[in-house]
């Protein structure tokens, strides 16, 4: 017969000893608290283990994701199905150059312009 193994065996031994200072704490402190703390703690209790089935399926749902963006994210990225966006900036504005000093009227400067804008696209054929 195979021995077990010593961390094997000491696993085990601190499981037993950490479920005997559970069982022992439980009771010692059932018998020194009130009946309204013992339903406090009872009523937390009961919570968190309604609420423990939720969160492991939060969680399993949250890790799959994870997962399913870094599989999307790692896949290499066609470069022929979008083109490059291209932004060309208008020319500035009629007088409002650095040489000019900063004048606070800056309804002359809007006045002197054109009100018309006009936009070119480029390569929108499909």
């Amino acid at each position: 017969m195979e021995r077990e193994s010593l961390g094997t065996r000491f696993k085990r031994f601190l499981l037993l000893v950490v479920i005997l200072a559970v069982v022992v704490f439980i009771v010692v402190v059932t018998q020194r608290l009130s009946d309204d703390a013992l339903a406090l703690l009872v009523g937390l209790a009961a919570g968190l283990a309604a609420m423990t089935p939720a969160l492991v399926l939060l969680g399993t749902l949250w890790r799959r994701q994870e997962q399913r963006l870094q599989e999307r994210f790692a896949q290499p990225v066609n470069n022929a199905t979008a083109p490059p966006v291209i932004v060309v900036a208008p020319p500035m504005l009629p007088g409002y150059t650095p040489q000019r000093q900063n004048t606070w009227d800056t309804n002359s400067l809007w006045a002197a312009g054109s009100t018309e804008r006009k936009f070119t696209v480029v390569g929108g054929e499909q």
